[in-house]
């Protein structure tokens, strides 16, 4: 364990030392891979999926909603229970690393004993690989590239540890397989509920609600 422990902050000090720039590409990358983003990219999968009536993208909003939510009880259940220091505000890891770490993101990074597990890293992992899993090895080339760079860039704007990283990332993984495993079902389920008098109503008024809920709830992490 001590030997993971020096690991996981010299990885942070690697990260976080290369050159700092406030500029519109970070901010971007940073707002990729908020729960907000993910919010409007399921509102645009399940518009263009009524629009082109494309069962593909019909089946990846009702995946994406159902992978979010079992993430968000397991993200809530950690951040609320697991109190640890983010970076910037662990003063013995300052001293021990001999640098200054400071808050690159303090719009998504301000409240200090939240840092275990990252929420950018879950949040895309997740919803990428479901992505990826509807449309192969296209999607994987377009938004693959999103999950190394979220990982990376937790560290590099000192909000996060290697091991939250870590963590996030085998909580989406795991989560991404349930959703995947039980796809037959729920589309199942919910195809039997389509030719139903007001069933695209309804179908649109659970969008409304899950996104509202899911802003909510990302309203009390940030």
């Amino acid at each position: 364990m001590p030997y993971l422990k020096i690991i996981d902050r010299q990885l942070l000090k690697w990260a976080y030392q290369k050159p700092f720039k406030k500029s519109f590409p970070m901010k971007a990358l940073i707002f990729m891979g908020d729960g907000p983003f993910w919010m409007i990219v399921l509102f645009i999968i399940a518009l263009t999926g009524q629009l082109l009536n494309s069962e593909s993208f019909r089946q990846l909003s009702v995946l994406l909603m159902f992978g979010l939510f079992i993430s968000n009880i397991v993200f809530v259940f950690c951040k609320t229970y697991v109190k640890r220091r983010r970076p910037y505000a662990n003063v013995e890891l300052h001293q021990e690393l001999h640098i200054q770490i400071q808050n690159r993101d303090p719009g998504h990074g301000s409240k200090e004993l939240e840092s275990f597990p990252s929420g950018h890293v879950l949040w895309t992992t997740l919803c990428v690989g479901l992505i990826c899993s509807q449309f192969g090895y296209i999607a994987v080339l377009l938004f693959g590239w999103m999950i190394p760079t979220m990982m990376y860039l937790r560290l590099y704007l000192g909000v996060h540890y290697p091991s939250d990283i870590f963590v996030s990332l085998i909580i989406s993984s795991i989560n991404v397989a349930i959703t995947l495993l039980i796809a037959p079902g729920l589309m199942e389920c919910i195809n039997g509920l389509r030719y139903h008098t007001g069933y695209i109503y309804g179908y649109w008024a659970f969008i409304a609600e899950f996104i509202i809920f899911g802003f909510k709830s990302w309203l009390k992490r940030v």
